[in-house]
């Protein structure tokens, strides 16, 4: 009874394992593909990390907006949504200039 589960657990463990690994070998394989210039990239996130932190926030704001009880500010959403459509322009501004695709940043 014993070797049953222990042989069970293993070939579990097992097969979360190579479910891993090959999950994770996919998406580097489709991030190198999508990415081939490694110091652009790597320039693109250095220049956009304050407007992608900016544009998390905006977006939580906006999102705490809309969720809260009580009277909707249409003023303030559409002052949310400005500032996130102009942060997001000026990320694919970026990184047109950098050459990168706009599938691979977000």
């Amino acid at each position: 009874m014993k070797k049953n589960m222990i042989v069970g657990m293993a070939m579990a463990m097992g097969i979360l394992t190579v479910g891993a690994l090959s999950a994770s070998a996919a998406d580097t394989d489709f991030n190198m593909v999508a990415c081939a210039d490694k110091q652009a990239h790597q320039q693109f996130n250095h220049e956009t990390a304050g407007l992608a932190s900016a544009l998390k926030a905006k977006e939580i704001e906006l999102k705490d907006l809309v969720y809260t009880e009580g009277a909707y500010d249409y003023r303030k959403a559409n002052e949310l949504e400005n500032e996130v459509n102009e942060l997001k322009g000026k990320i694919n501004t970026a990184a047109q200039k950098h050459g990168i695709p706009a599938c691979s940043h977000s």
